[in-house]
């Protein structure tokens, strides 16, 4: 059977398609991380949350900046030396709503506004993480990450003042917070650790966290002076 003249110029065609698409998949805007691209879809969104910082609603100003906490976490997760783009603005905005004493809002306002971007800043600024216990029944579960601050906040819009029910009880929402099955009633809950473990990996992690914050101080002294 003599070849069809059309089917070989059909596949000479797709030849030189694929010959042609094989262009660099980068763009001029893609950031380089070593020998990975750091160009995660949510990191994007690290350029138009501070124009929500601006916003007349305090929910939405709060939302936006514990979301830019949360998108500075994760990204120093893969480069702990991640900035962003115009940090020092951003710091700038920042330090302004943490010390914002406008009358024009309401007391509550300000106060909790004020502690949100205190630790928004550090956030920002020196890599610094929520400390929080939630404590329920005969347990509890530690809030150390901008990360599970945001998952147990979402618990708490959803379930209300139910959220600590759940927590002893729903097999899902105790597996998100790694507190394994639930405790049957009338059971002891697993053992402590001992004062002597606790006091040695608090000053572990307290030695990590002054490495971190000093570090990104002596970066952005740098950056500052100019050196």
């Amino acid at each position: 059977m003599d070849p069809d003249p059309e089917q070989d110029r059909d596949s000479e065609e797709v030849v030189e398609i694929i010959e042609i698409d094989d262009t660099d998949p980068l763009s001029d805007d893609d950031e380089v991380v070593g020998d990975d691209v750091f160009n995660f879809p949510d990191f994007r969104h690290l350029e138009h949350l501070p124009d929500l910082l601006h916003s007349a609603d305090v929910e939405l100003r709060i939302e936006a900046g514990e979301t830019i906490a949360l998108l500075y976490e994760l990204a120093r997760e893969e480069d702990e030396d991640y900035e962003g783009k115009d940090i020092d603005s951003l710091c700038e905005t920042l330090k302004k709503l943490a010390t914002d004493s406008n009358k024009h809002r309401a007391k509550k306002d300000r106060r909790q506004q004020r502690s949100s971007f205190r630790d928004v800043l550090r956030a920002v600024e020196e890599g610094d993480v929520p400390e929080l216990t939630i404590k329920f029944g005969t347990e509890s579960v530690i809030i150390d990450s901008w990360t599970r601050k945001k998952q147990y906040d979402a618990f708490c819009a959803v379930l209300g003042s139910g959220v600590y029910q759940h927590l002893q009880d729903n097999f899902v929402v105790r597996e998100v917070f790694g507190l394994g099955a639930p405790i049957p009633v009338g059971a002891k809950p697993a053992q402590k650790i001992t004062k002597w473990e606790r006091t040695h990996y608090n000053a572990a992690a307290f030695k990590a966290l002054t490495k971190a914050r000093s570090k990104h101080r002596d970066k952005r002294s740098v950056m500052m002076n100019g050196d």
